[in-house]
């Protein structure tokens, strides 16, 4: 597999479908100290690494997830567009970021009002908001660099 878009039977585009330039300059972490330089150089060489990965969606199989993806300033912007059920070679970062836990649907618990936020009537457990349940994942296939 390689980042060429690739085409459903009906000719829907998927995989890398756009590659936008970047209008920000690279500074390759000039302005850091050379401690915290050295880890973030370290963090965009992990997050650089090609991976093969599965695309799921918890609606089912009818849903697409289309999400630009950038590994850093002066970096291309990546568009890509996942099937559920497909394999794709990705870059770890974008996996990353699609299976950040900070980004799954909270699951509430117990009464809240019209903005969200919770109406305590006591400090019972129920009145507790649940870890949320992840809409869009990608699961790793192979941890091999290709």
């Amino acid at each position: 597999m390689s980042h060429v878009a690739m085409a459903t039977t009906s000719g829907e585009m998927h995989g890398l479908i756009n590659v936008l330039t970047n209008s920000v300059p690279a500074d390759d972490f000039k302005h850091m100290k050379t401690e915290h330089k050295k880890e973030m150089e370290a963090r965009k060489k992990s997050e650089a690494k090609l991976v093969k990965a599965e695309y799921m969606n918890a609606r089912g199989k009818h849903e697409r997830l289309t999400k630009p993806y950038c590994a850093g300033s002066g970096e291309p912007i990546q568009i890509w567009h996942f099937i559920p059920g497909k394999v794709y070679e990705v870059p770890m970062g974008l996996i990353n970021e699609v299976n950040d836990r900070r980004r799954h649907m909270p699951k509430r618990s117990g009464l809240v009002s019209i903005d969200g936020s919770p109406i305590k009537k006591d400090e019972s457990p129920l009145d507790r908001d649940e870890e949320g349940e992840w809409l869009h994942k990608m699961v790793p296939v192979s941890f091999q660099v290709a």
